[in-house]
């Protein structure tokens, strides 16, 4: 895929993002009358979340995936996310508050990386936009993989993780994935 670019920081770059960035929007700085406005950017994390399977409830369900990154180390946690068999195709899909022209996601792992396949975004329409998809790295976790790409010309309201976890034969955990871009206005 052209274009794609594929990037992974250790979590504590991203922690330290997230705090401090937070939700907050960041804005350009006024410098008179005349500047050209910068859209504000927002990082936002999930607010709900599905998946194709789930190792249990409420521990390692879908659910566990909203909300910013929690585990800071290379471990089984049952505060992420874990597919039911650990071994084949799988999904995760997130929704989030504040629908955006999206530029960048990224899937914050904590365990057994590798298997992402796919990342796909969703308007509120329910058109899909494939924006990612090769080998995920298998680097020792924890870890982030951070997709930038193209804005694609709707607002993005739902991110869709695809797994193959038979590329690694073990689970793949996920803590958090954060949506970056511009509100949709």
């Amino acid at each position: 895929m052209t274009g794609v670019k594929l990037q992974i920081l250790p979590v504590s770059v991203l922690l330290l993002t997230a705090l401090l960035s937070g939700c907050v929007l960041l804005q350009a700085s006024e410098r008179g009358s005349d500047a050209t406005p910068t859209p504000a950017m927002v990082t936002q994390w999930a607010i709900a979340a599905t998946a194709s399977s789930q190792y249990g409830i409420p521990d390692w369900s879908a659910r566990r995936a909203t909300g910013a990154p929690e585990i800071a180390a290379c471990r089984d946690d049952a505060r992420a996310w874990a597919s039911a068999r650990g071994n084949g195709a799988e999904w995760l899909e997130l929704r989030y508050a504040v629908p955006v022209q999206a530029f960048e996601v990224r899937v914050v792992q904590s365990y057994g990386r590798g298997a992402v396949s796919r990342i796909t975004l969703i308007d509120a329409l329910g058109t899909a936009t494939v924006v990612w998809e090769g080998e995920d790295t298998h680097e020792p976790c924890p870890g982030v993989l951070v997709a930038r790409f193209l804005p694609p010309d709707h607002p993005v309201v739902v991110v869709r993780v695809d797994l193959d976890e038979s590329r690694t034969g073990w689970w793949n955990q996920i803590d958090a994935v954060a949506l970056v871009g511009a509100p949709w206005e």
